[in-house]
């Protein structure tokens, strides 16, 4: 039976890029944010290279291109592990734990007991923070009141440290009641050692099996069709680059809030 591989934390936090390099290994299977399969639409093509009606994973759940209906996350997952089983050893899903998914890997330990495996990613908060501000979000700024602009990315900021507490609570909370099915990475360290971090991920989903090389050479195992766009740039580990611009841009301000509302999880994460 396939087993499932839930990556829980906040956006922004580097799950798109571990979820990738989790293909390294051939047995795993990413199939993205699986959650937003729900309320998103797909509008580009399958990291495999296909549309989701004409994607092998995807084309039996997509009669027509769009949004899938009359399915849970639950369902969902479950009618995706059976069809990866025989296939593959496990299934990624890194729908994360923020707001409406804060329940997500609980719900789905329920059906599956210890067929979950929950890699909870961190990040610094002030990271995530600023990276939220992003170009996209700084272009539809322009276009409102310039009187707004100021309260918008403080009430931005306030958003994104409350999101990030939620989802890190959850995971905290499920590795606090199922210890040996939660594993903790840092996008940090992500960055620096994507090889150690990899190495030290696999030994633990699989203690007694050899670790395979770490070399993304391959999309037949990855079917992602939400996600940070991330997913279609990474074709190597040569590609992961630490995105730490938060460090030089971000006003002093905003960098006060985001660390006064998140330094007790921030100290606990080494931040």
């Amino acid at each position: 039976m396939t087993e499932l591989v839930y990556i829980g934390g906040y956006g922004r936090s580097g799950s798109t890029l571990l979820e990738t390099l989790l293909t390294a290994r051939p047995d795993i299977l990413a199939c993205g944010e699986i959650a937003a399969c729900l309320h998103v639409e797909v509008r580009r093509p399958c990291t495999c290279g296909e549309t989701c009606s004409d994607c092998e994973l995807w084309g039996a759940f997509y009669k027509d291109p769009g949004k899938l209906r009359g399915w849970t996350h639950e369902s969902l997952v479950l009618d995706l592990l059976e069809k990866a089983s025989g296939r593959y050893r496990f299934l990624v899903d890194s729908s994360k734990t923020a707001w409406g998914s804060f329940f997500a890997p609980f719900k789905l330990r329920r059906n599956l007991g210890d067929g979950v495996h929950l890699i909870h990613v961190v990040r610094d908060p002030r990271g995530v923070s600023w990276s939220t501000l992003g170009a996209l979000w700084k272009r539809r700024l322009e276009q409102s009141n310039p009187l707004f602009h100021y309260p918008k990315k403080m009430l931005r900021i306030l958003w994104t440290t409350m999101g990030w507490w939620v989802a890190n609570a959850s995971c905290e909370i499920f590795a606090w009641r199922f210890p040996k099915q939660a594993l903790r990475v840092r996008y940090e360290d992500l960055i620096d050692s994507p090889k150690d971090v990899l190495d030290g991920i696999f030994a633990w989903l699989a203690p007694n099996e050899s670790r395979p090389h770490v070399e993304i050479d391959t999309v037949g195992n990855r079917h992602q069709l939400h996600g940070n766009e991330g997913r279609r740039r990474i074709s190597s580990i040569d590609d992961v680059h630490a995105d730490i611009r938060w460090r030089n841009e971000m006003p002093a301000g905003q960098r006060r809030i985001a660390s006064a509302l998140t330094w007790p999880l921030r100290l606990r994460y080494g931040y």
